[in-house]
């Protein structure tokens, strides 16, 4: 073997800021970028719905519901096709299932944040139920919806 032979197969392994560019962090980008969408649908869905005058697609656990539904399906094309697009499974039905079920474990926490603040503290402009629903529970749903979409419907050992 020759110098430059035993050069390359020594090659030193990827350092820690690489593997975690490649690894969590990378999902995590994306993610976030995925997300990003995801919140412009739902925040402006939401608005649209709040402010579109009496009715019942007004109420804002309605309207948040409705909202966040249309997220999720934008969230699990861009998580499926581009995040995790190296793990994903090729049982879409069951992915789908999953993702659903893991998205709606964040929308929960996001519609009990908005149902505490609105009617038991009674906190109900416009104004508060966007601080208590899209940035108070949707930074606590994401958090959920995350480690769910990562570990369990994603997840590399499935």
């Amino acid at each position: 073997m020759t110098t430059s032979e035993r050069v390359i197969a020594t090659e030193p392994s990827p350092s820690l800021f690489t593997r975690l560019r490649r690894g969590l962090l990378g999902y995590f980008v994306k993610f976030g970028l995925v997300g990003l969408v995801g919140l412009v649908v739902d925040v402006s869905l939401f608005n649209l719905l709040s402010l579109s005058g009496p009715g019942w697609w007004a109420e804002p656990l309605t309207a948040k519901f409705m909202s966040t539904s249309v997220a999720i399906v934008v969230n699990w094309l861009g998580n499926r096709y581009w995040t995790f697009r190296r793990d994903k499974r090729s049982d879409v039905v069951r992915e789908l299932f999953e993702f659903v079920l893991a998205s709606v474990a964040g929308m929960l926490v996001t519609l009990a944040t908005l149902w505490f603040t609105h009617y038991v503290w009674g906190f109900d402009s416009l104004l508060a139920d966007n601080v208590s629903a899209n940035i108070i529970g949707l930074g606590l749903g994401t958090l959920v919806r995350f480690a769910l979409y990562r570990w369990w419907v994603w997840s590399a050992k499935r």
